[in-house]
């Protein structure tokens, strides 16, 4: 069933109350302490857990805060970070006259805490590793030519050492170095596995992300206000394109943090709710040059994109530009174009024919294509030969979140009914025609109305329809909230083709029906009528 949505269900309000202090964890794990909370047993029995395994985002970045939890349960012996490991970081160099330690050597009696990723980037590494951890010493004669081991004394003595090498960071990984050696599991009998993404705006978690957002606060600089923790709170959903979780990717957030204690330094001793909700538009003026090159494009007509009348086989399909940060992000209006004749049945996906398609992308031309053939089967030798394209665009496509779209511009090029041009649309399709969710909908959204306040019409109603699915995580800016109370900007939801068709082209789809054909009057019976006179003019 079609809904139009109020602004309230695009809004989320948070209140974060009383924050929750991290006690000295690194940032990402202050919100796992639950599965934390058997790491001291694994220290405390090295007979059985010989190496710990601990993965999740943004560990590697904060190593050394995990470096100094780990002392903290284990007082008494030595925790050896090596961030950036090497070779001779690791083994050392050994010298004519003096052996200078390396990392496995001062772990000695200890732990020694390295990243996946540098034993992901240089195998060998890991193979160094495993050996001194199988062995028991470091031998200089097997480590490989580098950079400096001319100087290196080969036939120095092996370095005796015994230590428990705990590695952190990502699943995938863990997954590539397994992958390199079959055994790997052997070796880490124990592991923790943290949230990969994100965490539930649970009470507790609110109170934790306001501590600590508190904690990135620097002396000399403003603190934040109760009012400004729940809007950074709110941006930080937006930012995850969710309503519901707040992502553990935390480098984002600190930047911001960041900008805002420099942006309102000289302005107050407290940043307010106003200020962090002006913070994004007065950073992206500096930052997002690609957006704005685009909109200018769109502006001076070099970028053409139809807000007026209606076209036949053409819509208003939404994408995504993924740069460094969700600060730079932006979403892209784009007209999707299809021509169609009758034929062999070959779908041209002109993204695909140059190099421009994802696989995604081209699954859901795929799925579209089976849809299509299964509402027309019944006709005999029916076969369509049909193209589709992203018109402008230059860039490489993947995603199937356009394939709703350009199943409705190839039932206009079929039908010969036009498409009103107010309109813009996104979802990806199943093969039963049912409507998916698609990610970035936050992103998408905005860029259709900023395309509108340039080059549409104040008078006018825009339209844009998204998979109802996408509805639990719909969370919009201010402004745009105002105009959809306004109803000149409206959002629609939408989960089976067949119940957009009558919004879209002005009469139904039509139901199969007992006789053979689909009802007079709809959509699928005047492409049928279509197909039909056609087919009898090539007979002619």
């Amino acid at each position: 069933m079609i809904k139009r949505i109020n602004s309230s269900q695009a809004e989320t309000k948070l209140h974060a109350g009383k924050q929750k202090f991290k006690n000295g964890l690194p940032d990402f794990l202050a919100f796992h302490r639950d599965a934390l909370s058997s790491l001291p047993k694994a220290l405390d029995n090295p007979g059985i857990f010989s190496n710990i395994l601990i993965t999740g985002p943004g560990l590697e970045s904060d190593l050394t805060l995990l470096q100094e939890y780990i002392s903290g349960l284990k007082k008494n012996s030595k925790v050896i970070c090596d961030p950036h490991p090497g070779f001779l970081t690791l083994a050392g160099f050994p010298g004519n006259s003096e052996y200078r330690p390396g990392t496995m050597a001062e772990a000695d009696g200890g732990y020694l805490l390295l990243p996946m990723r540098a034993l992901v980037e240089d195998p060998n590494l890991y193979y160094l590793v495993k050996g001194v951890l199988q062995t028991g010493r470091i031998d200089f004669l097997t480590l490989p030519e580098m950079t400096g081991s001319k100087e290196m004394n080969r036939f120095h003595p092996s370095v005796n050492t015994r230590f428990r090498l705990i590695l952190a960071g990502e699943e995938g990984e863990v997954d590539f170095i397994s992958g390199v050696d079959p055994n790997f599991y052997d070796s880490f009998s124990f592991k923790i596995h943290l949230p990969y993404e994100a965490v539930m705006k649970t009470k507790n978690n609110l109170q934790l992300f306001g501590g600590l957002i508190h904690s990135w606060e620097k002396p000399g600089y403003p603190t934040f206000d109760p009012s400004a923790v729940d809007a950074l709170l709110e941006i930080a959903l937006r930012w995850n394109d969710s309503k519901t979780r707040l992502s553990l990717s935390f480098a984002e957030l600190r930047t911001f943090v960041g900008e805002l204690l420099v942006l309102f330094k000289k302005e107050k001793k407290t940043i307010s709710r106003a200020q962090v909700e002006s913070a994004p538009e007065l950073i992206e003026k500096r930052i997002a040059v690609h957006k704005k090159r685009y909109l200018e494009s769109v502006k001076e007509g070099l970028t053409s994109i139809q807000l007026k009348g209606k076209k036949t086989g053409r819509i208003n399909g939404l994408s995504v530009i993924l740069l460094h940060s969700s600060l730079s992000d932006f979403g892209q209006v784009n007209q999707v174009s299809a021509r169609v004749a009758l034929g062999s049945g070959n779908f041209i996906n002109i993204e695909r024919e140059v190099n421009l398609s994802g696989d995604l992308h081209d699954k859901g031309v795929f799925i579209l294509q089976s849809y299509i053939k299964g509402m027309f089967s019944h006709i005999q030798s029916f076969g369509l030969d049909a193209s589709i394209l992203f018109e402008q665009n230059y860039s490489p496509i993947d995603g199937d979140s356009a394939s709703c779209a350009e199943l409705l511009a190839i039932l206009s090029a079929l039908s010969g009914i036009e498409i009103p041009c107010n309109i813009a649309v996104t979802g990806a399709l199943s093969q039963y025609g049912e409507i998916l969710p698609v990610g970035s909908v936050n992103t998408k959204i905005p860029a259709w109305y900023d395309v509108i306040q340039i080059a549409g019409n104040p008078k006018n109603k825009y339209k844009i329809y998204i998979p109802t699915a996408n509805l639990r995580d719909l969370n919009l800016p201010t402004h745009i909230r105002k105009s959809m109370d306004k109803g000149k900007f409206q959002i629609f939801t939408c989960s089976h083709v067949e119940e957009l068709i009558p919004e879209v082209f002005g009469i139904p789809a039509g139901k199969f029906g007992k006789n053979g054909k689909y009802p007079q009057g709809s959509l699928f019976h005047i492409i049928e009528e279509r197909i039909d006179r056609k087919k009898e003019e090539e007979h002619e």
